[in-house]
């Protein structure tokens, strides 16, 4: 009776030898497959975000190589023109003519399908985004600096260029919306107190002086001395957009604005009209406003809809609405639209230029594959054919 007992017991015990050993090996074999299959999601994501990559990155150098060849496409567009029946003078700036041509994955795949078919198959004709040889989807666009205001421009103090992007700058900033960041402290616990004293701000971080442009007796380091980080003005010109957050009234709200609207690639003091988006030519006539008009006055005048509809037109593509238009049509919109009342035809004439030598333009694409993306963003020379700034995220 014992012995059965104890053989019983030990039965008992390798059961549980067993269904632990069972245990441990099914543990194993889950975190093994988990593992594996997470190695896995990981390698196809670093494909994918390496596709995605490159695909933006072919559709950024497309969009470089039409803007290299802007001239020679221009010259081809002058010669067609008359072939249509069209003036010279009637023909679409080149500019909008390239902001007009879609780079994505389908147009880079056709290209390469008229180079070599071979490398271009039935099953990549019908793949993931319908890219063809480009798996996924990219895409890219362009902007010319040209269209933007020149920042480092303020620290001339001759030949009045300096006044010029000044009154620029203080268009800008003087949308009411803007209102607010000359009211409220910044995390600094300070602000400008009006768009005049922050563009005095930021010409004084860029000027060869050590006195506030506003108050030639005050020094201009008083709004940084006295910070928890305390630092002092560059005095010299802004080498990134970046710097421009450290300039005493730019909170990061305003930074974004500015940034968005301002260059540092070139030394103009007019806005190019040919390829001026329609909210840079509204900042443009804000600033060309006749004394005494306030951007309030100008936002409410009831011509203001009919001028955004008849921009709005001429810059669609697609038939007789895409239209030429110059510095002289702007100003006979601004007054057939009764805004000439508060509009100086010749500030509107000192804004803008008809002038269409770009050279510095901000490009940016994106690409895509399954759930990885990727960003660039660069700045390219086109006569140089060089790029001055590149960033991927």
């Amino acid at each position: 009776m014992p012995r059965l007992r104890r053989s019983q017991r030990e039965r008992g015990v390798a059961l549980l030898v067993v269904i632990g050993v069972l245990s441990l090996l099914t543990a194993t074999v889950m975190d093994f497959q988990f593992n594996s299959r997470v190695d896995m999601q990981l390698a196809y994501n670093a494909r994918d975000g390496l596709q995605a990559e490159y695909n933006a990155l072919s559709a950024l150098r497309l969009r470089a190589l039409l803007l290299k060849q802007a001239r020679r496409l221009d010259a081809g567009l002058q010669a067609l023109g008359p072939a249509l029946g069209l003036d010279a003078g009637m023909m679409p700036p080149i500019g909008q003519v390239i902001d007009a041509v879609p780079i994505d994955c389908g147009l880079l795949s056709a290209l390469i399908r008229e180079v070599d078919a071979d490398l271009v198959d039935d099953e990549q004709e019908e793949g993931e985004g319908g890219g063809g040889f480009f798996t996924g989807e990219c895409s890219a666009t362009s902007e010319s600096e040209h269209t933007k205001i020149s920042i480092n421009v303020l620290a001339k103090r001759t030949g009045g260029a300096d006044k010029q992007v000044t009154q620029l700058l203080v268009g800008l900033l003087s949308n009411p919306a803007f209102e607010r960041h000359f009211e409220e402290d910044d995390r600094n616990g300070s602000h400008a107190e009006d768009p005049e004293e922050l563009v005095s701000a930021i010409a004084d971080w860029i000027d060869r002086d050590k006195n506030q442009t506003a108050n030639q007796v005050a020094d201009e380091d008083r709004f940084y001395t006295f910070l928890a980080d305390s630092y002092e003005v560059k005095n010299a010109p802004f080498d990134s957009l970046a710097e421009l957050q450290l300039v005493h009234g730019v909170d990061d709200e305003l930074y974004d604005i500015i940034a968005a609207n301002v260059s540092i690639y070139t030394d103009e003091t007019q806005i190019e009209l040919a390829t001026a988006p329609i909210e840079r030519i509204w900042w443009g006539l804000l600033s060309s406003v006749r004394p005494g008009v306030n951007a309030g006055e100008l936002l409410m005048h009831p011509g203001i809809g009919e001028l955004n509809r008849l921009l709005t037109e001429m810059r669609m593509f697609g038939g007789a609405s895409f239209a030429v238009l110059k510095v002289a049509g702007l100003v006979a919109l601004v007054e057939s639209t009764g805004l000439g009342t508060l509009i100086d035809p010749n500030l509107v004439k000192q804004v803008f230029t008809d002038k269409q030598g770009s050279t510095w333009y901000t490009l940016r694409a994106q690409g895509r594959v399954g759930q990885a993306q990727r960003r660039l963003t660069a700045v390219f020379q086109t006569s140089e054919g060089q790029f001055y700034f590149f960033r991927s995220e």
